[in-house]
Parts: structure tokens; sequence; C-alpha cells
């Protein structure tokens, strides 16, 4: 009998990813990300232009079906005898190059020809394996990547810009404009950031900036059956964060050290790593804290699960940093919510997209003051029931929800692809 062969609609979506680092213990939202667009039928290549800084991982890790590629930075020779070895035709024509060393020298991109000959083949590996879209993290080193390839390869590209690659003063415009230009799509993942973008970048496409939240995967976060009453004593507060300027820790202690003069009894757990370990090590103690607030490190998001079932509220102190960095939609308070977990934080960039319709405290950023206020509001909220069990978890069901947002990224994909 004979088979008719199967069309090109037939045939699975095939996204490539350049990441600039996978995997990475602080991404979750990138995995995750990457994990249900697999569950729903698209096949996933990734390109990572740098090796992983240490060997702690997720355990959701090994449920990936795909390989990752590690691009790294070689000396020219060494790419210029992988690219030799493609078979006539993949390798792009000296137009398409002198296009890609243009976009590098006017926008003075650093180490141009690494970049270029990482990306002639990042292309010509994609090609080969039937890359049909491309998508980056980050408007830095892993768009511009996917750009290069775009002008080298015309394959289509978008990205999701985040918070630092937005906010930080030393952002680029100009480049951010013409990566928007080049792609298909650009996301981001609050209606503050889109505003934000479009405010501060004169000439771009605003019909190519769209809004995506971060989902979280409900089922993983599902509401444990045997938690504890929210409103058993002591008051256990989680915040999960790397332990960096803009999320605000010292903050944190500062109100904790309130609330503790005050009489409320206390237990809080920081899960997170960073540069400020040490400082806020020593301020802990300064405080007369060590008996209050434990330092857990950082921890895989299954152990980041239990902590947080095990705790009454959330509370993240999230601030503007000094170059101008924020927080963008923070995951922490999204798992908050999609474990019906009471939350405070700030009002802070796109925190009140998150933590609306009663489902949290938001106070203002960087005053200790309000931030015990809102801990104590909440606790007192819990307390009298005033706090409506399953109103946190509703919220992200409709809002935050992976698997509904992850197949709305999918359907951009699948609309560049069929574009090519």
């Amino acid at each position: 009998m004979s088979m008719t062969p199967s069309s090109e609609h037939d045939q699975p979506l095939k996204v490539g990813y350049i990441l600039k680092m996978f995997p990475r213990l602080s991404e979750t939202f990138i995995l995750n990300e990457i994990l249900e667009l697999e569950r729903q039928g698209v096949e996933v290549e990734v390109f990572s232009l740098m090796a992983p800084g240490d060997g702690r991982f997720h355990g959701s890790l090994s449920e990936l079906k795909l390989t990752i590629e590690y691009v790294l930075r070689e000396k020219p020779e060494s790419y210029w005898d992988k690219i030799s070895k493609f078979p006539p035709g993949i390798v792009p024509s000296m137009e398409r190059w002198q296009l890609a060393v243009d976009f590098l020298r006017e926008h003075s991109i650093p180490k141009e020809l690494d970049m270029l000959l990482r990306a002639v083949y990042i292309g010509a590996e994609a090609r080969t394996r039937g890359v049909q879209h491309f998508h980056a993290h980050f408007a830095t080193i892993s768009t511009r990547m996917a750009a290069l390839v775009n002008l080298l390869y015309d394959i289509p590209f978008s990205f999701t810009c985040h918070a630092k690659d937005i906010f930080r003063e030393t952002v680029n415009r100009n480049l951010f404009r013409e990566l928007t230009d080049h792609s298909a799509f650009a996301i981001t993942v609050s209606d503050f950031n889109r505003q934000y973008i479009l405010d501060h970048t004169p000439g771009i496409d605003a019909a190519k900036v769209k809004r995506l939240y971060n989902g979280i995967n409900m089922d993983f976060f599902e509401v444990p059956s045997d938690r504890s009453p929210l409103n058993a004593e002591p008051t256990k507060i989680i915040s999960v964060g790397r332990l960096v300027p803009k999320k605000g820790f010292d903050i944190l202690l500062q109100s904790i050290k309130l609330l503790s003069e005050e009489g409320m009894d206390l237990q809080v757990d920081i899960i997170g790593d960073g540069d400020d370990q040490e400082k806020l090590h020593q301020m802990n103690q300064r405080l007369g804290l060590n008996d209050k607030v434990r330092f857990l490190g950082a921890l895989p998001i299954e152990e980041v699960r239990r902590h947080c079932s095990e705790a009454t509220m959330m509370a993240l102190a999230c601030i503007p940093d000094a170059d101008g960095n924020m927080d963008a939609l923070p995951t922490v308070l999204l798992e908050a919510l999609a474990l019906d977990l009471p939350a405070v934080s700030t009002t802070l960039t796109g925190c009140p997209e998150i933590l609306a319709e009663g489902t949290g405290e938001l106070v203002e950023p960087g005053d200790a003051r309000a931030l015990a206020d809102g801990i104590k509001s909440m606790k007192s909220r819990v307390d009298s029931k005033e706090w409506k069990i399953g109103s946190a978890r509703s919220r992200a069901e409709n809002l935050f929800n992976l698997s509904t947002n992850v197949a709305t990224l999918k359907s951009h994909f699948e609309t560049s692809a069929r574009r090519g």
C-alpha cells in the first residue's frame, strides 16, 4: 500500500531557542516555557552561548526531550572549520554576511568576528535541522545573535524582554528599536513593561510589542491538602530571590526588626544567593535577628515549593536599583498566587498586576515601616478570614496559567513560521 507523503502542515513546529546560558537556576520561567512547548507538541532546539556556571539544576530539567548545544566562544579557525563542513548552499552568500557585519558595526557590538561566526554556525545548524523560527530571552546578546541569524539566513525570530534589558539606564534604545524592527514580534511580561518600552523607545512599532505574562505550572504548584492553617503561630514568612539590591532584602530585614520589637511572633526564611549575601548576613546579625531569620541559600524549585507550602505568607520588598533596573513580574509572586498563599509586595512595575483583587497587600517600595504594616495587615486579614481562600489561585488560573499562556506563544510562533 502506497503512503502519501505528509504535507508541510502535518510536520510539528520546530523552534530554536538562543539563550545566553541554559539551564540557569534563577530562570525557571524559561525552563517551564520550553517544557510546556514540548508538552504541546513543539520540537525545540536550544543553542546556549555559555555553559552553566554551576551544577545546581531544577529536577524538572530531566523532563526535557531536547538536547542542548553549547555554542561557546572559540578561536575563529575552529568555527571556520565547522562552517566548512556544511553542505553547499547552506552557508549564506557574501551579501548576507555583509548585512550582518553592517549591523554589528552600526551598533558597535563587541567581539564582532566571534558573534558573526557563531551566528553563521547556529544558522547553518538550524537550516540543517529544519528550525522554522527562533526565540530569545532578554534583549541582550541572545537577541542580538538571533537578529544576526535572521540577517544571514532569513529565519524569523522573536524575543522576550524582561527587566534589566528594559529599565537599565545603559539600555541602547536605538538598538532595542532595531531589534524589534527586525523581529517578527517582541514580547514583554507585563502591561507596565509594555508601556515603559513605548514611552522610552522613540519610533518603535507598537503593534509588534506584545504583553504576554509568564505562566505558572498549576499542576506543579497545587495547593497541598495537608497545609498548616494560615493563622497558625508563629507567622511564617517566606521570601525568595537573588540576594541583590533590587530585591530589597535589606528593607525586609528592617521591617522584621520593627515587627519583632512590636511583639509579633515571626519566623522568616529567605531563599536565594547573590552578591549581597555577606552584607545581608552581617545586617541580620547586627539587627539581632539570628533567631528569627534563616538564610537557606539557592534551592531547586521543588524545595522552594515545599517551603512556600509551609509558610503563612510571601513577602517580597522589590525596589529600584541604582542603575534603574527593577523586577518586572516576580516569578515567586506568581508561585505564591498559584499556591493560594497570601503575599505582600510593593507597587513597583508588574507587582500590582499580580496582587490585584484583594489577593495581596501592596506598599510603597523602599519603606520598611510600610512593609511591616503591610505584613500586619495581611496577618489581620488572614486571622479574621477576610482574606478569601481560593481567590489567589483563581487569579493565577485566569491570568498566569502556563498552559494557556504558552499556547498563545505557540500561536505567535506558528504565524511567524507560516509567513517564513
